[in-house]
C-alpha cells in the first residue's frame, strides 16, 4: 500500500483486544482505492493480499452501500466520505471561529492560509483560504501530514508536552520528506525549543522543494487546538520584509481566534 495512504499506525496500547478483521480490511481497500492512479480491480487486487472472488465480494458490498462508487471499471471513492468529512470538521469549535480571520489573512498576505489541527499525531489541513498571489501546492483539505515537516506541525508539537511530542515521533518517525526535513529527535527538540521561544515556527523546503510558510499556535487554557499558517513560494518568503509581515500576521491572526473561542 502506498506509504501516503497511512495517515495512522496503531501502537501496543491503542490495539484492540480483539481487532476486527474485516473491518481492518474494508478500510485498507478504501485507502487503496483513494492511492492507486487507476483503481480497477486488477490494480486494486496488486495491493492487497486477497482472494479475487473475496476482493470482488469487498467491492461490491462497498458500492452496494455507497461507499465506493464504479465506472468504466474503476472505482472511486463515494461522496458520502465528502458528507462525513464536513460533519467531522464541524465538531472542531476552532473551525467555526477562524472562519473570517482566515479570509482577512488571506486577503492581506495574499497568499495561502491554512487552519491546521492535530489528529492521531498528524497535522490536518482543516480549512483554507486563498490570497490573489497563492499558488497551488502539494497541500489539500482534509489532508493527513508528518508534523516534523510543516510550520504548523511543529508549533502544534512545540506547544504540546514533551511526552506528547516523544509519543508522536514512536507512533510516526522522522521521515526525510526533502533534504531540509528534520530526521533526529535531537533536532526536532532544539527546534521546537526555539519555537516556544519566539512563539512560531518557519518551514523552508522542509515538506516539498520550494514551498515555504510560517505559522502560530492557537492557545486556549493552557492547551493547543490549532495553528494558523500561511504559506508561499520560498523565493517569496526568502524576502525578510515578507517574511517579517506574515509572522506578524499569523501571530495577530491565531490572537485573534483565541479571543474569539474564548469569549464569543
Amino acid at each position: 500500500m502506498p506509504e501516503i495512504l497511512l495517515n495512522y499506525r496503531m501502537t501496543d496500547a491503542d490495539l484492540p483486544n480483539r481487532p476486527i478483521k474485516t473491518a481492518v480490511r474494508v478500510f485498507e481497500l478504501i485507502n487503496v482505492v483513494q492511492g492507486v492512479e487507476e483503481a480497477t480491480f486488477t490494480n486494486i487486487s496488486k495491493e492487497v493480499d486477497m482472494a479475487e472472488s473475496t476482493l470482488h465480494d469487498y467491492l461490491t458490498t462497498l458500492v452496494h452501500v455507497g461507499y465506493l462508487s464504479r465506472n468504466d471499471r474503476k472505482y472511486t471513492l463515494s461522496l458520502q466520505f465528502l458528507d462525513h468529512g464536513i460533519a467531522a470538521r464541524e465538531t472542531f469549535s476552532v473551525y467555526s471561529k477562524s472562519k473570517s480571520t482566515l479570509k482577512n489573512l488571506a486577503d492581506e498576505s495574499g497568499a495561502a492560509v491554512w487552519l491546521m489541527v492535530e489528529e492521531n499525531g498528524k497535522a490536518v489541513y482543516l480549512s483554507q483560504e486563498l490570497g490573489e498571489d497563492s499558488i497551488e501546492t502539494h497541500e489539500r483539505l482534509g489532508k493527513h501530514e508528518y508534523m516534523h515537516c510543516l510550520a504548523s506541525g511543529k508549533v502544534l508539537l512545540a506547544f504540546s508536552s514533551d511526552k506528547h511530542v516523544e509519543e508522536v515521533v514512536d507512533q510516526h518517525g522522522l521521515p526525510e520528506k526533502t533534504s531540509e526535513s528534520i530526521t533526529t529527535m535531537e533536532e526536532l527538540r532544539a527546534e521546537l525549543s526555539v519555537i516556544r521561544e519566539q512563539g512560531y515556527a518557519v518551514n523552508h523546503n522542509e515538506a516539498a522543494k520550494g514551498t515555504s510558510a510560517v505559522a502560530a499556535p492557537i492557545i486556549i487554557d493552557e492547551s493547543v487546538v490549532g495553528a494558523v499558517a500561511i504559506s508561499a513560494p520560498v523565493t517569496r518568503v526568502d524576502n525578510e520584509s515578507f517574511r517579517n509581515k506574515l509572522i506578524e500576521l499569523v501571530s495577530t491572526g491565531s490572537n485573534e481566534i483565541e479571543l474569539k473561542m474564548t469569549y464569543d
